[in-house]
């Protein structure tokens, strides 16, 4: 069994060279490797991680691009509170399509301190994606609705909810809009963007560096995904094989050199870790063999 497995391993691994790009350097400063060095957004995700707010979406990756949902953005305000010397507690959760362990006590929390009604009394939609004009709304509630800011000078929000928390970010230095005129309240706010306006608010002072860094294994993650592995087993997987150059993998796998003991002792692990249970290594048999 373990010499059919390490045969699916490896082309599986043909395929993530395929489709897979060329992994992203480590940031020096964030400890991401998909995160820069000097954009806007390095030092907030240094300092989300610093305070404690995120770990990341997994190793080496924050997904600075990716969309916020509703669900995350309850964490990180949660964390973000515990980070500034409150306790939040986490009141009791309302909201029947809340079931994700990180998120059921933030979202009660939310519910409890008013800063959310849901989009139902009964649902919260923690998977949806959160709006640019929502986020603000709920910073804003946040930090208990302050009032009497000079109004914003963004023709684009017409919601009679989001004036008064666009008008507080952008009194306040929290944005600056998309152009003079444009906040773009609809628009989804990418996890930079969120790591972003929360830094603004809380105006931390000197950040310190992350003291580790590593590279991304998303691509070769999402390789391992488009290969047949479900996200999990390639979350699982990935790490493991992320030592390996692209060079060697696709060289090894041709036949054109020889499996190192470091690459079967990766195979082995990939094994031994459960990665692969033994009904999926059947499976990829079928598909591969």
């Amino acid at each position: 069994m373990f010499a059919r497995l390490k045969l699916i391993v490896a082309a599986l691994v043909a395929t993530a060279v395929i489709l897979s790009a060329t992994p992203a350097s480590a940031g020096t400063t964030s400890g991401f490797g998909d995160v820069p060095e000097d954009t806007y957004f390095t030092t907030p995700i240094a300092w989300l991680v610093e305070a404690g707010i995120t770990t990341g979406l997994e190793r080496g990756c924050f997904g600075p691009s990716d969309s916020v949902t509703r669900g995350q953005v309850a964490a990180f305000l949660f964390r973000l509170d515990l980070s500034l010397g409150n306790n939040p507690i986490a009141g009791e959760n309302p909201f029947d399509d809340v079931t994700a362990s990180y998120q059921i006590g933030p979202v009660g929390w939310m519910a409890a301190s008013n800063i959310t009604t849901g989009t139902s009394p009964t649902t919260y939609e923690p998977e949806a994606p959160i709006t640019r004009g929502d986020f603000a709304t709920l910073l804003w509630r946040y930090a208990e609705q302050p009032l009497g800011d000079p109004q914003h000078p963004f023709t684009d929000v017409t919601a009679g909810y989001q004036h008064a928390a666009i008008s507080w970010m952008k009194a306040h230095d929290i944005t600056t809009g998309t152009s003079p005129t444009t906040f773009n309240p609809n628009g989804l706010v990418t996890r930079a963007e969120a790591a972003t306006f929360l830094f603004r608010f809380v105006a931390p002072g000197a950040v310190a560096p992350a003291t580790t860094s590593s590279d991304c294994d998303r691509s070769i993650r999402n390789a391992l995904v488009a290969a047949g592995m479900t996200i999990e087993e390639a979350k699982c997987a990935a790490p493991l094989l992320a030592g390996f150059s692209v060079d060697f993998l696709t060289q090894a796998v041709a036949g054109e050199v020889p499996f190192t003991p470091a690459l079967l002792d990766a195979l082995v692990t990939i094994q031994s870790n459960g990665c692969l249970t033994a009904e999926r290594v059947v499976e990829f048999i079928q598909v591969y063999f």
